[in-house]
């Protein structure tokens, strides 16, 4: 096991990955990238004993864009609309 934390996303850098548990709740998982297996999956082992039954190495092969390097998500903002988008009064 790698002992120095690497950048994200690269090998051996820890991740943020959304979940849904048993009850319907959000959840966060702290996962950690094992190898990248093609251009969009990664190996990443999950910390948590959420998957008794799923899992049962702790691995799991997702996608990249399903990681995040925080584990607040990004603010999700709705964009204003400007004068060009309203159309233009004659």
């Amino acid at each position: 096991m790698l002992q120095v934390p690497a950048p994200f996303p690269h090998s051996g850098s820890f991740a943020y990955m959304d979940g849904v548990d048993a009850q319907g709740n959000d959840v966060v998982e702290k996962v950690r990238i094992l190898a990248h297996k093609a251009p969009d999956l990664v190996l990443v082992a999950i910390k948590s004993h959420r998957f008794p039954r799923e899992i049962a190495s702790g691995n799991r092969t997702v996608n990249l864009h399903q990681l995040r390097e925080t584990e607040q998500a990004a603010p999700v903002s709705t964009p204003k609309p400007s004068g060009r988008t309203k159309g233009r009064r004659r």
